[in-house]
């Protein structure tokens, strides 16, 4: 009688645990990568329908000037553009598929929130514009009206972007051209579905157009307690004469006890012999901050609401910036010969630097 081979069960529950085992490991990163490629091709998708949309404009002379803002631009982008539904920068949340996004950075941010360019990491000041397409991507789009126009003869010259397709592969796709210069927007690729994120990962759904992602527009003043935020300086804490001088003995500065003596008598009082200078430091570095340099001081009190302020915006001032007082600044100087006299203080009103010791007003920064 002639045998037939066989697998026994035991075998054949052993090789299908196997595949299940290759499978369970392969199977997710085989996803990732589909995921990212269909990710970066309705990304490009998106970016191919505005420029057409705009070659449009261009072609019918709408490209050769410049909008004053966002909104006046959608207004004659809509005419070429399939729109399900637009939203101003008063309801921006309205065209986005969730309430909160995942920036780069990690954190999360309410999308009630990016209302200008500078909350899309832009320099422009300008309103954003939601846009929901007709094929139901979530745009959010800011225009720059500084942007020189593009009229109908004028050489247009189209670009591809490389973008990730899965298993560290990159593809060339066709995405732009030069009409879109005076535009950049975030968009979501993939509607409500997770993870609602800009983090550089395989499943970023979140993409950037050019240069666009997601920002609060300015510091993060919630990491410093008691703090106002300074465009273009940061967090700022006046903490006044709130600090304890350091004494000869501890973390006394050398320079100290060349001031004391002769024509640079000034720089201290020779009974007491404090370092109010380090004290300030250090009372800056207990916040996680640091103290201001003259540049930064220049900048604050620039932007401050004193009337005898030349450079005074009452529509943009910052109430909390003191209209007098002198402080520390971390500059270093020479004086009669002494250098790392770092006791420059300034005066609010004149901007000016001086050279005197003893126990001034302090501001620190936290950017």
């Amino acid at each position: 009688m002639k045998k037939i081979s066989a697998f026994t069960l035991a075998e054949v529950l052993i090789t299908l645990g196997v595949i299940g085992v290759v499978a369970a490991i392969t199977l997710p990163a085989i996803m990732e990568n589909v995921t990212e490629r269909i990710n970066s091709e309705r990304q490009a998708n998106i970016a191919q329908k505005i420029t057409q949309a705009m070659e449009q404009m261009r072609a019918h002379g709408l490209l050769n000037t410049q909008y004053s803002s966002t909104e006046a631009f959608v207004d004659e982008l809509q005419k070429y553009l399939k729109v399900a539904k637009r939203c101003s920068s008063s309801n921006i949340a309205e065209c986005w598929p969730t309430d909160t996004v995942t920036m780069s950075d990690g954190e999360e941010l309410e999308v009630s929130k990016a209302k200008t360019g500078i909350n899309l990491s832009l320099s422009t000041e300008t309103n954003n514009v939601g846009l929901i397409l007709a094929d139901g991507a979530s745009i959010i789009l800011n225009y720059n009206p500084a942007t020189q126009g593009l009229d109908v003869g004028d050489r247009v010259e189209a670009s591809t972007k490389s973008l990730p397709v899965g298993f560290g592969k990159s593809k060339n796709f066709a995405y732009t051209s030069d009409v879109t210069n005076g535009i950049d927007f975030v968009m979501d690729v993939n509607g409500g579905k997770s993870p609602n994120s800009e983090v550089d990962n395989s499943a970023r759904d979140i993409r950037s157009f050019k240069r666009a992602k997601f920002s609060r527009g300015g510091a993060d003043c919630s990491k410093y307690p008691n703090s106002f935020e300074v465009p273009e300086v940061g967090c700022v804490v006046d903490v006044k004469k709130d600090y304890e001088p350091v004494t000869e003995g501890t973390d006394y500065i050398a320079w100290h006890d060349a001031g004391c003596q002769g024509a640079a008598s000034y720089y201290c009082t020779s009974s007491t012999r404090m370092d109010y200078w380090t004290g300030a430091k250090n009372k800056c570095k207990s916040l996680n901050m640091h103290l201001t340099s003259m540049d930064e001081l220049r900048e604050l009190f620039k932007q401050g609401c004193s009337s005898n302020n030349p450079d005074i915006n009452a529509d943009k001032c910052v109430s909390e910036i003191p209209t007098s007082g002198n402080y520390w600044s971390t500059d270093e100087l020479v004086v009669d010969a002494i250098p790392s006299a770092k006791i420059v203080y300034i005066s609010v009103n004149s901007r000016g630097a001086s050279y005197k010791y003893g126990q001034q007003n302090t501001m620190c920064v936290g950017n």
